[in-house]
């Protein structure tokens, strides 16, 4: 699911709607490995998972979906200012 997201944030022809579908379809990735993660450990019987890798994972597919978002024009590119200028508005 990342590697698709990723592939259509870099592609010059990514539509909205598919961008959408990448993005809710990595989110729920992340949120079924969190899920499996934690049901792993908690069970005796079986091993748990490298934790560091699904950090990793998770740190991953966090930054791509921040592209997602970023590339459908939801939130600003990083170091653009978010600050708007109001000197002279009234409330």
């Amino acid at each position: 699911a990342r590697e698709h997201a990723a592939r259509l944030v870099a592609g010059p022809a990514a539509t909205p709607a598919a961008l959408e579908a990448a993005r809710r379809g990595l989110a729920a990735a992340v949120v079924d490995l969190r899920a499996t993660a934690d049901a792993a450990a908690g069970e005796w019987w079986q091993r748990a998972l490298p934790q560091e890798r699904v950090v990793l994972a998770e740190q991953a597919a966090h930054r791509t979906l921040a592209a997602t978002v970023r590339r459908q024009g939801l939130l600003p590119d990083p170091g653009t200012s978010t600050h708007t200028h109001t000197e002279g508005a009234s409330p």
